[in-house]
């Protein structure tokens, strides 16, 4: 599967702005999700909506980085996150896009607990796309949080040493059930 997040300033029922983030499978697997690949679209709306959210959008801030080691590189800081912040929320995903310079090298990123110092289990996200902003997402997250006030950022590093690897801007989007 792969994702398509676009940005937007505002519309009718978004007036700060928000995303549109479709998604699909990619199934001429040429790792661009095309029109006629879109199976589902949906527009996430920066604060208050005209209607509720279901799904929140959370940037991870300074979470972008590039390497060529295979040493985790770790950025980002989304401070005091604490999932039960967040009431009805009982899925989460991890979202980022991971790109390299070079098809024989992958970038791997994960999401990572700087608080713990830990990465956070199932996140592990790898592409060897070359310098494209696909968005690719982990499964549910939601069990594998901690239960406690954290800070989180990434972690990314190049699978094969002395190869660029790089991953743009990363997301967790929460589901409200």
């Amino acid at each position: 599967s792969l994702i398509k997040i676009t940005p937007f300033t505002s519309n009718a029922s978004c007036v700060n702005g928000g995303l549109i983030i479709e998604s699909g499978v990619d199934k001429n697997k040429n790792n661009i999700l095309d029109s006629l690949e879109i199976d589902q679209k949906q527009t996430v709306c920066n604060g208050v909506s005209a209607e509720q959210d279901s799904v929140i959008f959370l940037p991870i801030p300074n979470a972008s980085s590039n390497t060529t080691s295979v040493n985790p590189v770790i950025t980002g800081d989304l401070i005091k996150f604490k999932k039960s912040n967040y009431p009805g929320v009982d899925s989460i995903i991890f979202v980022a896009s991971p790109y390299v310079g070079d098809i024989t090298n992958s970038s791997v990123v994960d999401l990572y607990d700087i608080t713990d110092r830990q990465t956070i289990a199932g996140s592990s996200l790898s592409s060897n796309t070359l310098f494209n902003s696909d968005f690719i997402q982990s499964g549910n997250l939601f069990n594998n949080i901690p239960d406690k006030e954290i800070t989180l950022g990434i972690s990314q590093h190049s699978s094969n040493q002395g190869f660029f690897a790089a991953s743009g801007t990363a997301y967790l989007f929460l589901y409200r059930h």
